[in-house]
């Protein structure tokens, strides 16, 4: 008899967001994690995330590491898996205070504070409807350990 995995709810930053659309080291880790029968059961990201990963994709494109004529088949992708897929954490001045407290306690750049401060607030949205623990997906080891002292498992 198979057992049952733990429901869990994932927070994907943008470095992980892009791995979802571009190969990269990780990205078949990221892919396993937000879906399939063992991926997480609600996806989440910040708003911050749609923005920084269309960018991040764009500059690939500049920097010569995807070629031109695959960007709208990208950015497509990525607005459609938005859409369909994540749960948004909005830019709410909540989660903007929250960075801002976060970076007087862990050394974090202003992108990173707030993605960590939207997964808290997705740990608040989540509260009473969702049993499952919240994981926190980044591709950054300061991040990572600042997630980790907040008390979010780390599935890296």
């Amino acid at each position: 008899m198979a057992s049952r995995r733990e429901p869990f709810a994932l927070y994907l930053d943008t470095s992980a967001l892009v791995k979802l659309f571009v190969a990269e080291t990780g990205s078949a880790k990221v892919r396993a994690l937000a879906g399939g029968r063992a991926g997480a059961d609600i996806l989440l990201a910040s708003r911050l995330g749609y923005t920084e990963a269309s960018v991040s994709l764009a500059r690939m494109v500049h920097l010569g590491r995807l070629p031109a004529a695959l960007l709208a088949r990208h950015l497509g992708a990525l607005e459609r898996y938005w859409d369909e897929s994540i749960e948004t954490v909005d830019l709410s001045e909540d989660v903007l205070r929250g960075a801002q407290q976060l970076a007087q306690q862990f050394p974090l750049r202003t992108y990173d504070a707030i993605h960590l401060s939207s997964a808290r607030e997705a740990q608040r949205m989540l509260r009473g409807r969702f049993a499952g623990e919240l994981r926190f997906l980044a591709f950054d080891e300061g991040l990572n350990r600042a997630a980790r002292a907040l008390g979010f498992s780390v599935p890296l």
